[in-house]
């Protein structure tokens, strides 16, 4: 499921880079350089999450990394229950950020913020 709630977030972040900067990461490191796009302003768009969500989403690109390239042998509840417990608070905070993000982009939306 910590797969799948990252993945998700994932796509919609892909759709908005292709369809705002024209342009998706490419490469080794695209996960963490989508991320690091969505953070930041573009020409044709305000960032579309904040650092602070950036930071959080990081702690689940960690955990897609460890479980689609370590055994799961390695994967520790110890380890996996705080990022669990995180589920909550990074669902409102991206939601809240695109739709914020939607709405100033939105015709008539107000570009400053």
């Amino acid at each position: 499921m910590l797969h799948s709630f990252y993945t998700e977030i994932e796509k919609i972040l892909q759709h908005i880079a292709s369809d705002c900067d024209r342009r998706t990461p490419q490469g080794e490191h695209w996960h963490r350089e989508l991320l690091r796009q969505m953070s930041t302003p573009a020409v044709t768009r305000p960032p579309v999450i904040s650092p602070d969500l950036a930071a959080l989403l990081n702690g689940f690109l960690m955990f897609r990394h460890l479980f689609r390239n370590a055994s799961i042998v390695r994967m520790r509840w110890e380890k996996l229950a705080p990022l669990i417990a995180e589920v909550p608070q990074t669902y409102e905070k991206t939601y809240e950020e695109i739709e914020k993000f939607i709405r100033v982009i939105q015709p008539g939306g107000n570009q400053s913020g």
